[in-house]
């Protein structure tokens, strides 16, 4: 998994990472985080594109091949990881306190964090902007969307040698709800012979499923935010 758990300061304050388990986990990967219905739940494989996260308060579709990660890990009940194994691709979505941070700087400031906490050898803002109405369709047009690319230098849990991960993002500004909503998709883009993913090809298509993704992406219950 390209994910690090992060320190959970308050309900809705931390951030998606990529790579180690938190101590009281105990796991050699990231915790994931918990989707709709109990672990264990269900089957691993969906006949489907669309995804309820959060117990369906949200939705939106991903690819078939894409798996729930809290299957696999237990996470904070604030997140939502879903994996693709073949591609090594992930798609987290979180819930965060409102960041006291402006809109045109929103995006340096989440993916800044990011990095951070990742420990990435090296950071950059490859692109950022606020999303067009029909990139967003399934939200209300007071919803402020950020979007953006980000790239990263970083190495997986308890490797040395880093690998290039491409980091899509949007950031979805609520501010009646005083949240953040933070998709994030993990897309390596270079993988060293070394790292544990080294046998895992490239793949292209990334900016497509994330594309979809935010066409897609629906929040059916705003009371979610009440909690």
């Amino acid at each position: 998994f390209w994910l690090k758990p992060v320190s959970v300061r308050r309900v809705r304050s931390c951030g998606p990472l990529l790579g180690r388990p938190p101590p009281e986990a105990g796991l050699a990967g990231p915790p994931t985080p918990a989707m709709a219905g109990a672990p264990g739940e269900g089957s691993m494989t969906r006949t489907g594109e669309e995804v309820q996260l959060y117990g369906g308060a949200f939705v939106c579709d991903l690819p078939t091949s894409f798996v729930d990660a809290s299957k696999l890990r237990e996470v904070p009940d604030h997140q939502e990881v879903w994996v693709d194994t073949p591609s090594d691709m992930s798609l987290i979505v979180e819930i965060l306190d409102r960041k006291e941070v402006s809109d045109d700087q929103a995006l340096a400031f989440f993916l800044s964090d990011l990095a951070e906490f990742n420990d990435a050898r090296e950071a950059n803002v490859l692109s950022s902007r606020q999303a067009a109405p029909e990139e967003l369709p399934g939200l209300p047009a007071h919803v402020v969307g950020l979007v953006g690319v980000g790239e990263q230098r970083v190495a997986k849990f308890g490797e040395s040698c880093a690998n290039r991960v491409q980091v899509h993002i949007c950031a979805l500004r609520l501010g009646e709800q005083q949240t953040d909503v933070l998709i994030t998709l993990n897309n390596p883009v270079a993988i060293d012979p070394q790292s544990s993913s080294g046998a895992i090809p490239v793949q292209q298509g990334a900016e497509d499923v994330f594309r979809k993704v935010l066409q897609t992406f629906r929040i059916l219950d705003w009371e979610l935010f009440n909690g």
